[in-house]
């Protein structure tokens, strides 16, 4: 678990560093890798699904992303899009295509429909964190 951890922070550093980042915030998006491959791990052993498991990591690395963006006056984005290439469901969408390719369309939709849910999942996770962190320092702005 904490190789596969550290791979996808390695990952996520390799990518900030292909998209540029200062070294200051590179070292945070690297965590948001971290991050989210930890949920991602945690939410399969708890045993539950793979589209709940993409959820939670997706949720908690947009979490932090907004979290991290308030903090170093950065878009939230900066942490948040080289954090999710761990995440990608690139073999998913490998072998849509393959099935297409080998013209069995039974692996094409089976395939197809779970990278659509997985895809779906992550959206959903960055909508729910990035409503949740919008209402959370609103509420706080408020306060003070």
């Amino acid at each position: 678990m904490i190789i596969q951890i550290a791979a996808a922070i390695t990952a996520t550093l390799g990518f900030g560093i292909l998209f540029g980042l200062n070294r200051r915030k590179l070292f945070f998006a690297g965590i948001s890798g971290g991050i989210g491959w930890f949920f991602y791990l945690i939410s399969l052993k708890v045993n539950l699904s793979e589209a709940i498991a993409f959820l939670a990591a997706s949720l908690s690395m947009t979490i932090y992303s907004e979290v991290m963006a308030r903090k170093l006056k950065s878009p939230a984005i900066t942490f948040l899009i080289g954090g999710f290439i761990p995440l990608v469901p690139g073999s998913g969408v490998y072998y849509t295509m393959y099935g297409l390719i080998k013209n069995d369309m039974q692996m094409t939709v089976q395939k197809g429909i779970q990278t659509f849910i997985v895809a779906g999942a992550i959206a959903v996770g960055i909508l729910l964190g990035s409503t949740i962190c919008q209402i959370y320092f609103s509420k706080k702005k408020r306060t003070q």
